[in-house]
């Protein structure tokens, strides 16, 4: 603002005029930085706050970010969540769980000669993002398309990426690649499950506690190595090197409430979890817990921890196993 001052000199009307700053009064709240403008002022607000005058704190909470019953605490640009009991995470997104499986039950199977091709993966939503009953399948161990079933009636197909060193993030509801995570130890080709000829050497899974990856390191002689990974950061938590077979020798491995498990055979009929290691205790130890490949070439098996099944890819087959869990 300009305020003024008149005099008169000599018949003449002569006026004086100062600039007023209007930051002299202090009005951003908050600790907001204020800038003079002519007859007005602009706040620059503090992270968390908003408003002309940086006089609103932004309700993180708004965003509902706390999982699985959790209450939210609204913070100065953050939040903090109190979770349900059983739950954990800084959104409790991870359950807390001390079971280990005792036993795995009969195959169910739920599709027969899918695509007619003998290795692929498949799984139900384990969050429900897409649906409580969306199924994802990616058909062969070199697969390109990963097709979406909505009640294994209704089907698109969607692209994605094979055969790096890098897991790619890839949103099916935006249809578009947010990031990458590169894994370090991981050589295409050779060192995955012997089902797929060592191809198929870097596999995912979820939990409980997150996500991992499980793949044959050279580091660990071609040994199971599990990492554990920060979705939100794009990046590695933490590195288990594990004590298992080679991985192109074993049958195939899957993550449960945070232990790894390990199957013996892919084609024996009749094999075991001949292996688990506990991520949380460092105990390993041999279960030898039966699992019965129903059809003699079960390319695939994880857990899905919504349901608390393991899904498989039994030569073409659609197969679920019941899981029971004893508590320690």
């Amino acid at each position: 603002m300009y305020g003024g001052e008149k005099a008169i000199e000599n018949s003449f009307i002569l006026f004086f005029s100062t600039d007023i700053n209007e930051c002299d009064s202090n009005p951003c709240l908050n600790g907001g930085s204020c800038v003079d403008l002519v007859n007005e002022y602009n706040c620059s607000c503090e992270p968390g706050y908003n408003g002309s005058r940086c006089e609103n704190d932004i309700n993180e909470c708004d965003s509902n970010p706390c999982l699985n019953g959790g209450s939210c605490l609204d913070l100065v640009n953050e939040y903090n969540c109190s979770c349900a009991p059983g739950y954990n995470g800084s959104r409790c997104e991870n359950e807390s769980c001390s079971r280990t499986i005792k036993t795995v039950g009969s195959p169910v199977t739920h599709t027969t000669n899918h695509g007619h091709v003998t290795q692929g993966a498949w799984m139900k939503d384990p969050l429900g993002i897409m649906g409580n009953d969306t199924i994802f399948t990616m058909a062969s161990s070199h697969g390109r398309y990963l097709k979406e079933y909505q009640n294994m009636e209704s089907l698109k197909s969607k692209s994605d990426s094979e055969n790096s060193a890098y897991i790619i993030k890839y949103n099916l509801q935006t249809e578009s690649k947010e990031s990458s995570i590169y894994i370090g130890g991981y050589r295409a080709r050779h060192n995955g499950y012997r089902s797929c000829g060592g191809s198929c050497g870097m596999d995912l899974a979820v939990d409980e506690q997150g996500l991992w990856v499980l793949f044959g390191s050279t580091s660990n002689n071609k040994r199971l190595s599990v990492s554990k990974l920060d979705v939100d950061k794009n990046s590695i938590t933490q590195t288990w090197n594990l004590n298992t077979e080679k991985m192109n020798t074993m049958g195939n491995a899957f993550v449960a409430c945070g232990v790894i498990y390990c199957i013996n055979s892919y084609s024996k009929r009749s094999t075991t979890i001949n292996f688990a290691y506990d991520t949380k205790t460092g105990k390993q130890w041999n279960p030898n817990i039966q699992f019965t490949n129903q059809y003699g070439y079960n390319t695939m098996v994880d857990y899905n921890p919504r349901e608390r099944v393991l899904y498989a890819w039994d030569r073409g087959r659609l197969v679920t196993y019941s899981l029971t869990f004893e508590e320690h």
